[in-house]
């Protein structure tokens, strides 16, 4: 039974300076739920910054709009960082009525204040649109720029005009945030501004702006996303400016990606290699082929072109998934190679993929059969094919098991000869069985 001991007693815990334990007790407080409420709201005032800021947290996980008021003056007044940091993000709970407190906390003097404004606003999302528009004409630089980074947040396109004409602001930051915000809603106008950006090597906006012209997609940006690649050191950049490259998809960046797939550091080396594979373009391609096919190149590199020259569906990666599938003693690179096979299909990939069966890992062995069963029709006739040839109890049980997950009409025949061959090893022949049961099929009355 909740007593109004329990409240205050749990109150007055919120004193402790320790964090965790401070946590537990907010968490208490939420569990006890709306008769807590009262109690919360009344130690707002309390001359300790640890119970207002832990009455601020519980008050808005608890959700109850009755203190949405009180929590909006500890918002705008307390002089506590934490207790204004736990206000923000309690007025969550106040949807449209948090709005206008929250477009105020924009200027707040505390970062993670200002920070905690713009992810509430984000959420809260389609009341805080035109609001948000009209803060862009705030007489303060600091609002308008939080204004236009929470729009790109929300990203309706309503803010698209509002945003635009903000490329305009004499502030650096605004229009930059702007750009970049624009770059989200994937608007085109932003091109120009953003590759500003990147070319401006004071701006902490840099790796976003990279990243919005791969939203955006257009190709003005494929020729500074190349000078990124090749002339910054910034690993992050360099990263983003591959992935912003890719997306844009142009023929011009695939010569660039080839020479990042021999670059020194290994994240730029795999970075370039997926891209590659994301590309729409016979040359790129070929260009993994290229990679896969250099002895030169190291070997995990070698192995992410085989991967994503798998996922394309060419031939010419069967052979290298298969040795992996046989041989790799990585037990991931053997579950992905088994995977993509599934994906290729053909004889050759089948009957790897039956081999894959009795591998000694059983994730491997599983991952093969769904491999198996994803081929479903494709693979039947080899699998009955292994069934007829195979001594090993192993293996056929483990083929009993592929034919009942594909299900097919020859499927489901041989699994019932087998359930009812009194020379078949008694192993296999209660697998059959039992799998025919779980699909509803009775194999004596096939007698």
């Amino acid at each position: 039974m909740i007593t109004d001991s329990n409240v205050t007693a749990l109150i007055i815990a919120l004193r402790t300076e320790d964090r965790r334990a401070h946590t537990l007790v907010v968490d208490d407080l939420v569990r006890i739920g709306t008769s807590a409420v009262g109690p919360l709201m009344a130690v707002l005032n309390d001359s300790n910054p640890n119970v207002r800021s832990g009455a601020a947290r519980a008050l808005g996980k608890i959700g109850d709009t009755r203190a949405l008021g009180s929590l909006v003056f500890r918002l705008r007044y307390d002089s506590d960082v934490e207790v204004r940091k736990s206000a923000v993000w309690a007025l969550h709970m106040g949807g449209a009525q948090s709005v206008g407190p929250l477009i105020e906390a924009l200027q707040d003097a505390d970062e993670w204040v200002r920070f905690g404004a713009v992810i509430v606003l984000a959420k809260i999302g389609d009341p805080a649109v035109e609001p948000l528009i009209d803060a862009l004409q705030d007489a303060k630089p600091l609002v308008r720029a939080n204004a236009a980074e929470t729009l790109g947040r929300i990203g309706d396109y309503r803010a698209a005009e509002a945003l635009s004409q903000s490329l305009n602001d004499l502030d650096e930051t605004v229009w930059q945030q702007a750009a970049i915000s624009l770059g989200r809603i994937r608007d085109a106008r932003a091109v120009n501004a953003l590759i500003k950006i990147v070319h401006s090597p004071a701006s902490v906006l840099r790796t976003k702006a990279i990243k919005a012209l791969g939203q955006i997609r257009d190709v003005r940006a494929v020729d500074p996303l190349i000078t990124v690649i090749y002339q910054e050191n910034d690993r992050w950049m360099r990263l983003f400016a591959i992935e912003a490259l890719g997306r844009i998809n142009d023929i011009r960046g695939i010569e660039v990606l080839v020479d990042a797939a021999y670059d020194e550091s290994r994240d730029v080396r795999t970075k370039a290699i997926v891209t590659l594979g994301e590309l729409e373009s016979h040359l790129a391609t070929d260009a993994l082929y290229s990679i896969f096919e250099d002895m030169e190149v190291d070997v995990e590199d070698q192995q992410t072109a085989l991967f994503e020259l798998g996922k394309r569906g060419d031939p010419r990666a069967v052979g290298g998934l298969i040795d992996l599938l046989q041989y790799d003693p990585k037990v991931d690179n053997r579950i992905y190679a088994a995977l993509v096979l599934g994906e290729i299909g053909g004889s050759e990939a089948v009957d790897s993929l039956i081999d894959a069966l009795c591998d000694d890992v059983p994730d491997v062995a599983s991952h093969a059969l769904k491999s198996l069963v994803k081929l479903g029709t494709a693979a039947t006739e080899p699998l009955l094919h292994n069934l007829h040839e195979s001594t090993s109890a192993e293996r056929r049980i483990w083929v009993v098991r592929a034919l009942g997950e594909i299900g097919s009409e020859p499927a489901i025949s041989a699994l019932i000869d087998i359930a009812l061959n009194r020379h078949e090893m008694a192993w296999v022949r209660e697998e059959a069985r039992s799998v025919l049961m779980k699909l509803g099929y009775n194999p004596d009355a096939e007698l």
